[in-house]
């Protein structure tokens, strides 16, 4: 169980006059249980949040009688990368889904972004947040799921010190508050093990892990996700089902704790991997692993004999191997059969079920989520019925959840407001009504997996009706980039712009060459070998593009020689001097495999490289991309300090180190670091444009230009003042649309007269199809008038999925 940990002496409190004077708003109520009353004095504060480095000290403001810790952020003026606090105390939060607190910044903008940090043995784990939206207190969840690994940590049930941070984005001060730390998800009736035992099949047991969660998010289930090594019987008291998503090596201990908890009356799910200690308890007997016979044998899973309620009629699942299983008389069946990709049965068991566990021969894999959604719950529901009635409910209050919407009648009276009387709008919101009529219904009858599929329909139809009713903005920049030279899995260049045309879109940034590879007949760098099988993809993308009237500008990951650069051709430009250099002095991974930008040869070779394309091929565009170090510890090769040396015209005896630590010589180095991006970006902008009068340059930029001009040396507000650039793409990737207007607000005084494209990370949120936060996000960039924005990253699933929707209202395709 989580402890709620509370500093046990109460002392008088001193309040400092200076917070009181810029005290926030009224706190709201916290019906959660705290673990850190902050009912302490301001000196025993002090002593509990430690800064780090230079960082000031906290101080406690009292208002309306509730205690809060104001943190300053004393950026102006000084070289610090973060305002850092540690307060050392003991959490188990093994049985909780993560933290909560509230938070309040006046003015969030001096912040590139926060961090919450965890420390449990010899490690961390890592997360990040944004400032809420509102203009006062606004609630932040830290998810343990989305927190990533530093070091060695020995578990949540060993956590002994947090650590806030705020890193700089500005060089001006601010600061922030927060009160009422608490835990939150814990007592959840369902339990996800993490198989993390194994280091060697950690990543893949988290992303099964991750499949699951993500499963279980869409039916509104609350469940937590422990390691397995933390699963103890009596810390799963409160849970009725442990789902082991896929845990290959779970220790015997582990096992043992899972036995006793479904002696005391537990649930089990387990895929692919069925420890053989739990065979008898559950009635199921484990047999061979069974590879496929050939590709598409094992295609989906259909119900067998009486199968299973609410089950579907066919799940699909392009699976390669199985755990085969066999049930016990008596004691368990099968409920369900792989089939292959022509229908036709192998006879092999899918599923199988007893009184206490359901199990899957395989992993649950993302590919059809919406049947695989019912094939879990069908799982859950026969474990623990009530599940099945949970679901379905959750799923009715979801319907007019989405984008800014909290409740079915807001969204269905807002979303008739803004359809200003379309008809195919009002049609797909009487759809929505009638499904969620059906949906109650349903659910009053008892039949809860025709009230999910009902839901399911209402809430297609509400966010349907969502996208009907947008507006489109004549002659708005609309890019996607493609980082594919090949474009979008299974379709021809022709195909993909083609989609892209028909909803509206403006512009394609298709990723052809890297530092070390073009991927289309090239005289300077090394062409890939597929190309003499699928073509020069310059050619076949353009050719599209101009039938269908879409810009193409052709996007180069500079100086990373990437994944398709020929091994020989790394090894060349290593023996030659010309790869980065850690500050360790290690030519180590990532380093080795990006070209030093100081050395002469790399500037020419970007430059000469991108001028190739400008004079082949009669492009809109050219389009730089990691046009940076890849962070400050590069590069620090020795030709590095020869140029630098050079450039100062002075020794650096103690290299490294004095270029970072000594003043006489840490500005100089990152101006040095800057001017040799700037002479790559500077030299293409002005000869592109002789080879090929109106060709427009532009960049994919880090967000943050005021700090990523020294850490990574991208001065790109400076290649805008000077008109290197005819448009710029800071990269804002954030699923929170609050950070992402404070991001692009921020950045537009930086470009200046330069267009601002701003980059929407669709493909790196939780749900890469999520076209009302898609949407959110580009109606951010109209209100700012940022006139256009840009696309990560076009996929099978943007085609088939997002541009449709977008084509329907946001983007629909106007004449020109």
């Amino acid at each position: 169980m989580c402890r709620h940990l509370t500093i046990a002496s109460i002392i008088v409190c001193v309040v400092s006059p200076l917070a009181l004077s810029q005290s926030p708003p009224a706190i709201p109520r916290t019906g959660y249980a705290l673990v850190d009353s902050l009912a302490y004095s301001e000196q025993v504060a002090q002593d509990a949040w430690r800064p780090m480095a230079s960082g000031e000290k906290v101080s406690i403001v009292d208002i309306g009688g509730t205690r809060t810790l104001r943190l300053p952020c004393n950026f102006k003026g000084t070289k610090i990368e973060r305002a850092s606090w540690d307060r050392r105390i003991k959490l188990d939060l093994t049985m909780c889904k993560g933290v909560q607190f509230l938070f309040y910044c006046a003015d969030a903008s001096p912040v590139s972004h926060f961090s919450f940090y965890f420390r449990s043995g010899e490690g961390w784990y890592a997360g990040s947040f944004d400032a809420p939206a509102s203009d006062g207190w606004g609630a932040v969840k830290i998810d343990k799921t989305e927190m990533r690994i530093e070091g060695q940590p020995a578990g949540w049930g060993n956590v002994d010190t947090v650590r806030i941070s705020a890193w700089r984005g500005q060089d001006k001060n601010t600061e922030f508050y927060i009160t009422a730390p608490g835990l939150y998800g814990a007592n959840v009736k369902i339990v996800i093990a993490r198989g993390d035992s194994d280091p060697g099949e950690a990543r893949a047991a988290g992303q099964y892990a991750d499949i699951t969660a993500g499963l279980l998010d869409r039916a509104g289930l609350p469940y937590i996700v422990a390691s397995e090594r933390d699963i103890k019987a009596q810390r799963l008291k409160a849970a009725r089902l442990v789902i082991l998503p896929y845990n290959p090596k779970m220790p015997d201990e582990a096992a043992k704790e899972i036995a006793a908890f479904l002696r005391a009356g537990g649930k089990l799910i387990a895929c692919y991997t069925l420890p053989n200690s739990l065979e008898q308890i559950v009635g199921i007997r484990n047999g061979p692993h069974i590879q496929q016979k050939h590709a598409g044998w094992l295609a989906s899973i259909r119900p067998s004999g009486r199968g299973l309620e609410g089950m579907p009629r066919t799940t699909q699942q392009a699976s390669w191997n199985i755990q085969q299983a066999s049930a016990i008389d008596g004691r368990s069946r099968i409920a369900a059969l792989w089939h292959d990709n022509k229908g036709q049965s192998t006879e092999q068991p899918a599923l199988l079920l007893s009184d206490n566990c359901a199990f899957l021969t395989h992993v649950l894999l993302a590919d059809d989520p919406a049947n695989k959604l019912q094939l879990l719950l069908a799982m859950a529901g026969d474990l623990v019925p009530q599940f099945w009635r949970d679901a379905a409910q959750n799923r009715i209050d979801g319907i007019g959840q989405f984008g800014p919407y909290d409740n079915f009648k807001s969204a269905e009276k807002n979303i008739t407001a803004i359809a200003s009387g379309a008809k195919s709008a009002l049609f797909a919101i009487e759809k929505a009504v009638e499904n969620r009529g059906r949906a109650l219904r349903f659910v009053s009858e008892k039949k809860f997996s025709q009230a999910i599929f009902a839901s399911e329909k209402a809430r297609e139809s509400m966010i349907d009706a969502y996208c009907l009713a947008q507006k489109p903005l004549p002659g708005e920049h609309r890019a996607f980039w493609c980082h594919s030279a090949f474009g979008v899995s299974g379709m021809t260049w022709d195909q993909a712009i083609k989609v892209l045309a028909d909803n509206g879109f403006t512009a394609i940034l298709p990723n052809m060459l890297w530092g070390g590879v073009a991927f289309y007949e090239s005289d300077v760098l090394p062409t890939s070998k597929t190309v003499a099988e699928k073509g020069d993809q310059i050619k076949l993308c353009l050719a599209a593009c101009k039938k269908y009237g879409v810009e193409c500008h052709v996007w180069k990951v500079n100086f990373n020689m990437g994944w398709a650069t020929d091994k020989e051709y790394i090894a060349r430009m290593k023996a030659e001097g010309r790869t980065q250099v850690n500050y360790d002095l290690s030519p180590a991974p990532p380093l080795a495999d990006w070209l030093c930008p100081s050395h002469p040869a790399n500037q020419q070779l970007e430059i000469d490289s991108m001028l190739e394309v400008a004079r082949k091929y009669d492009v809109d565009g050219l389009h730089f991309d990691y046009i940076r170090y890849p962070g400050k510890d590069g590069c620090f090769c020795d030709g590095c300090r020869q140029r630098f040396e050079k450039t100062i015209g002075k020794a650096v005896n103690n290299w490294p180190s004095d270029v970072r630590n000594k003043d006489a010589f840490r500005d100089k180095w990152l101006d040095f670091r800057r001017r040799q991006i700037t002479t790559v970006v500077a030299a293409v902008s002005e000869r592109a444009r002789k080879v090929r009068p109106g060709i427009k340059i532009s960049a994919a930029v880090f967000r943050n230009w005021p700090s990523d001009r020294d850490s990574v040396g991208q001065d790109w507000k400076l290649w805008c003042d000077r008109g290197y650039l005819d448009f710029v793409c800071p990269m804002d990737y954030t699923a929170s649309s609050s950070a992402f207007e404070r991001m692009v607000g921020r950045q537009l005084p930086w470009t200046g007269k330069v267009p601002c494209y701003p980059g929407i990370g669709l493909s790196v949120w939780p749900d890469q199809t999520d076209i009302c936060k898609l949407i959110e996000q580009i109606n951010i960039t109209r209100r700012l008038n940022t006139g256009g924005f840009t696309i990560f990253n076009y996929g099978p699933e943007q085609a088939a999925k997002v541009l449709p929707q977008l084509g329907k209202g946001m983007t629909q395709k106007t004449e020109r």
